[in-house]
């Protein structure tokens, strides 16, 4: 079953299998799906089948390290997806992300689902929870094997229902209509991560599928701005940006921001007011892309950004670069990649994370084509 699983993986990594034609004729929803098809506020066709139902498995319930045990199984150059509540830190591993998609945990005792498509490169968290007539559920999410717009299907377990990845949206099935609360994360490094989280846990080794090739990068050269078109995208993307240009998003109210990446990389540090909100966008330039070549510890090195709010404690903030860390030029303050003060007047204070992606152009602009771009709209 394994052998079969890893074998249907490479084709879609490859792309090797074709695109079917519509997911309803197909798959086969009756014979594989409880999903309710009749309530969908899209079309079935929409939808494209890549692989079977649980091709992917998801991670669920993972066991975790301290920080002694993680140095001694993971490199320091590994790229990790970090979400924090309170004092408790979890980092996990992108290289299980890229085969699993999903991993369903907890953190503060909120239910989330850490998820990754690699056709944008997004990586998004997800509460698990939210009220259904007047009732609270829990959702545990998984791969579906269908993407929608180049961008991955996930499904819940209690219902079937059917769930856009980038934004969280059901479409089709009994929760039709509801949308999943994001919760923000980082993407940084293992270094990184102990350098700016002291007793963060990471998630073990050993739930890894011995079978898989975790580390390698099966879309090759899938990173490349000079792609006109997306992997398995059946229509010509927006052209305000190039589709494979990496971009910030970032979400204001109900509005969303574009931040190319070329310029946070180039400035270090934007300092923004957009929509009259003050935002900080900070760069680090250790995380290596995940799409470039075979193997992703050491492909091209294309950075992680934060955006925080930079109106703290009744003032705004505005912030410049000095190697790995960032001063305040109100107060002289010294804050780490993480929002937090490490020495000066405000030490021990955390800026507040703000919800935004990074990713390719493309799944931002067909998901939210109103989006305003920094350097073009002001």
């Amino acid at each position: 079953m394994n052998f079969l699983k890893n074998i249907l993986l490479l084709f879609f990594t490859f792309g090797a299998v074709s695109i079917a034609s519509a997911q309803i004729n197909r798959v086969g929803v009756k014979s594989e799906w409880t999903t309710n098809v009749d309530n969908s506020s899209i079309s079935l066709y929409e939808y494209e089948n890549l692989v079977p139902k649980d091709a992917f498995q998801s991670i669920d319930h993972p066991r975790f390290y301290n920080e002694e045990n993680a140095k001694e199984e993971y490199k320091e150059e590994a790229n990790v997806v970090v979400v924090a509540a309170g004092r408790e830190f979890k980092a996990y591993p992108l290289d299980f992300l890229m085969f699993h998609q999903v991993i369903n945990d907890r953190i503060g005792g909120m239910p989330i689902a850490i998820t990754y498509c690699p056709l944008t490169d997004a990586v998004e968290v997800y509460e698990r929870r939210f009220q259904y007539k007047g009732v609270q559920r829990e959702l545990t999410l998984h791969p579906s094997g269908m993407i929608r717009k180049s961008n991955i299907i996930l499904y819940d377990q209690q219902s079937e229902s059917w769930w856009q990845q980038y934004n969280g949206k059901s479409y089709t099935g009994e929760f039709k209509g509801h949308e999943l609360v994001k919760y923000p994360v980082l993407r940084m490094t293992m270094g990184q991560y102990f350098d700016n989280y002291r007793y963060g846990l990471v998630m073990k080794f050993n739930e890894r599928d011995e079978l898989l090739p975790y580390g390698k990068n099966p879309y090759y050269n899938y990173d490349n701005v000079l792609v006109e078109k997306p992997l398995h995208l059946n229509y010509m993307p927006s052209e305000r940006l190039m589709p494979m240009e990496r971009i910030v998003a970032v979400k204001l109210l109900d509005e969303h921001v574009i931040y190319p990446l070329e310029d946070v990389q180039e400035r270090g540090v934007i300092n923004d007011k957009p929509l009259d909100m003050y935002i900080a966008v900070f760069y680090s330039g250790a995380s290596t892309s995940m799409l470039a070549g075979r193997d992703i510890h050491t492909n091209k090195k294309i950075g992680s950004v934060a955006v925080y709010s930079s109106f703290h404690e009744g003032q705004s903030l505005s912030f410049s670069k000095e190697g790995e860390v960032f001063r305040d030029d109100q107060t002289q303050s010294v804050w780490n990649f993480s929002g937090r003060c490490i020495e000066g007047k405000l030490k021990g204070q955390q800026l507040k994370m703000l919800k935004f992606s990074q990713n390719f152009s493309f799944p931002e602009l067909d998901f939210y084509p109103n989006s305003l771009i920094y350097n073009i709209n002001w």
